[in-house]
């Protein structure tokens, strides 16, 4: 059979992600080779909402003149956590929830450099500790990703990697629970200052 305009299944995801991207999320002047941190996770399941959390940290921070691009918002610059929010000049900070793969075109408008994923996986560790996992490192631990999500996040970060050719890296968490209606373990609520410090240090980074 011919292999003439043929296209593998994550190729046509891709695009047709593009087509359904939610408009409102889309920036309007994407600055060059900037940097992305996805926060990703459920608030409904204890410690899973420890990346969301750390957005909501992120976006807490004033940053004088920041115009969200659907409508202009107060010179304070706060924008809701699941607009694509400033960290930096080139920093931008997404809230997915348990749906990154629906964040695919406005992580794609940024045309990023690295992109940052921060989640809670099992990785043997003891609760609340968090590790920078590089690609390779992502595909190995892929068994212990915790499946809370539409589509497994393998496949998301596979999904950014085509479209957008970026560095991608996950800051994973060890977990303590995970269970629908849990609150946040004391273990993860200690360690969101210092996870969200190390966001920003990454943000830094050349």
């Amino acid at each position: 059979m011919s292999s003439v305009g043929w296209e593998s299944p994550i190729a046509c995801a891709v695009r047709a992600r593009r087509r359904i991207a939610n408009p409102q999320l889309t920036i309007a002047n994407p600055a060059s080779r900037s940097v992305v941190v996805l926060g990703v996770g459920n608030r409904l399941r204890g410690d899973d909402a420890i990346g969301c959390l750390v957005c909501d940290e992120l976006c807490k921070e004033r940053i004088p003149g920041i115009k969200d691009s659907r409508s202009p918002v107060p010179d304070t610059g706060i924008l809701d956590s699941s607009t694509p929010r400033p960290l930096s000049d080139s920093a931008f900070v997404l809230d997915c929830g348990n749906t990154p793969e629906n964040y695919i075109q406005p992580v794609v408008d940024r045309s990023p450099e690295r992109i940052l994923v921060v989640d809670c996986c099992d990785y043997g560790a003891k609760p609340g500790e968090f590790r920078l996992f590089s690609r390779p490192e992502i595909e190995q631990l892929s068994y212990g990703l915790l499946s809370t999500h539409t589509l497994p996040l393998t496949l998301t970060i596979e999904m950014l990697s085509i479209a957008t050719k970026a560095r991608i890296e996950l800051l994973g968490i060890q977990p303590e629970r995970i269970e629908f209606g849990t609150d946040l373990s004391p273990a993860a609520q200690s360690a969101l200052p210092a996870l969200v410090e190390r966001v920003r240090a990454w943000a830094r980074e050349s």
